[in-house]
């Protein structure tokens, strides 16, 4: 794009978009996580639906934050649920004991298993070909994009050259793996903090916490991995925040911004309901921002 006024372009160059699911879904792009569940109503995938519902339904987030969800199991429901529907046999305490502890070999980590697999698949199947340009803010081609989401939005619909764009957890066109998960770690230890807890009890419980640790989202690793992106972060003069629910498993990224380009820059951060303004501010309090302007989507 050539500018009228290079000032205009260089401003541009200086200012850092950090974009979330709610920039797909304001471009009517099918992302979102009830969006998900919708899919596997509509590949047959009941079962899976209904095993989740079991597993991670405490939550009222599990189609809404499944991320959030996935961080707020119970070890204790889970291992109940795979428990056999039968008396301890006192008489065979070993096999009885072995049916306990193997249960959620057979039934809860398979359906772990299944619903990442899953949600990779529909990944890669949402259909960006029917996206509509969002047409009343500006995405300039020259300014520097972080984006969450693995859709190739911006590049292919608002023409983002790639070399501008980092998908922080991974492209759908870079491929699988892509980086899905929760910031609740549990220290399976803890489970033998019970003296009086039975030995085979315990342990299983601190199996599934080590299961449900795999899931966790590993910003150490992503920002580590990315340490030349957000070094090359120190000329931003400007942050904007698109469609991102600033959720605090993604506040570690918000804070190595931040020891790049310092506290006295001026983030603009949007706003679709009150719960997301009460989420920014508890993200302003968190980092310590003191130039920030709210706007609404």
């Amino acid at each position: 794009m050539e500018y009228l006024f290079p000032e205009m372009e260089e401003q541009n160059r200086r200012t850092l978009y950090i974009i979330g699911n709610g920039f797909d879904l304001a471009s009517d792009i099918a992302s979102s996580y009830s969006d998900f569940y919708q899919w596997l109503k509509g590949t047959n995938k009941d079962s899976l639906i209904n095993m989740s519902c079991i597993f991670w339904g405490q939550s009222q987030n599990l189609w809404s934050d499944l991320e959030m969800a996935l961080g707020e199991y119970d070890e204790q429901h889970i291992l109940e649920f795979c428990s056999p529907n039968e008396e301890f046999d006192y008489d065979h305490p070993t096999r009885s004991m072995a049916a306990i502890e193997d249960g959620p070999d057979w039934i809860f980590l398979p359906i772990m298993n299944e619903l990442i697999e899953a949600f990779n698949d529909w990944v890669d199947s949402i259909n960006i070909s029917i996206a509509n340009p969002i047409n009343n803010f500006p995405f300039p081609k020259e300014s520097t994009y972080l984006t969450f989401n693995y859709t190739e939005t911006l590049e292919s619909v608002y023409s983002i050259p790639q070399s501008n764009v980092l998908h922080i957890h991974g492209s759908r066109l870079l491929g699988r793996p892509y980086v899905m998960g929760h910031n609740n770690f549990r220290d399976p230890n803890n489970e033998w903090a019970d003296d009086y807890g039975m030995f085979y009890i315990q342990d299983t419980k601190s199996k599934i916490i080590e299961w449900m640790n795999t899931l966790l989202k590993d910003t150490t690793k992503v920002i580590h991995n990315n340490q030349n992106f957000f070094q090359s972060l120190s000329n931003i003069e400007q942050v904007i925040v698109y469609g991102h629910s600033l959720n605090e498993v993604d506040w570690p990224y918000m804070k190595e911004i931040v020891n790049n380009i310092g506290l006295d820059k001026q983030w603009r951060i949007s706003q679709h309901s009150n719960e997301d303004s009460k989420r920014i501010d508890s993200f302003i309090r968190e980092i310590e921002l003191n130039n920030v302007i709210k706007f609404d989507i």
